[in-house]
């Protein structure tokens, strides 16, 4: 498997699209490769516990040491049993809190010297959400990221894309990187393989 982001170092915000049957493997991998390289990450799950997450990283081998995480799914399961956040780890409300979402994200940004952000995934945010609140915050945390030189890696799924709003959220975005692209298609800059991660223009 190439690597995903082929400078870890530069301060860019990317786009990431994801075929759901490589998703899983996609986001370890891009852990992995994050965690390799010594940076220190806050993860925005939309989609699974901080509890699941971690045991699913530990799994495959993957120090979470160095992430930090924004569970947004937790609190609305536990029926109250989490009201509580600490040094390493903030519980939002729910994946409509997006304010409680970036509040908890600059927090960590403060402590923890953040230098890559990763939200898993723009199309949960949807789901919960009105496009143009999504598209908000969006620009909103982009704009702090390049704002501090830090990078942001947004997942979007690419069985539920729409080519009008992926338009829109490349608007905040320095580059878009679709994992497995097909060898055909009118927005390709050139074919991949099987297991590939291309830069893509739109």
């Amino acid at each position: 498997m190439s690597k995903i982001i082929s400078n870890p170092d530069k301060n860019q915000n990317i786009i990431l699209i994801v075929p759901e049957e490589k998703y899983q493997n996609t986001i370890q991998a891009l852990l992995k490769e994050l965690v390799s390289a010594k940076k220190t990450i806050v993860f925005i799950s939309v989609n699974k516990t901080k509890k699941a997450l971690e045991k699913e990283l530990k799994e495959n081998k993957i120090s979470t040491e160095k992430i930090y995480f924004v569970d947004c799914v937790s609190k609305s399961i536990s029926k109250g049993k989490i009201s509580w956040s600490d040094e390493k780890n903030q519980y939002v409300d729910n994946p409509t809190s997006l304010t409680q979402i970036s509040l908890a994200v600059f927090k960590l940004f403060d402590q923890t010297k953040m230098d890559y952000l990763v939200l898993d995934s723009i199309n949960t945010l949807l789901i919960y959400n009105e496009e143009k609140e999504v598209l908000k915050f969006v620009h909103h945390t982009t704009g702090k990221l390049k704002e501090n030189n830090k990078t942001g890696v947004f997942v979007y799924l690419k069985e539920e894309m729409n080519q009008t709003l992926l338009k829109k959220f490349s608007q905040f975005s320095d580059k878009i990187i679709e994992a497995n692209p097909p060898e055909k298609k009118e927005f390709i800059r050139k074919k991949g393989s099987m297991n590939s991660f291309e830069e893509i223009k739109l």
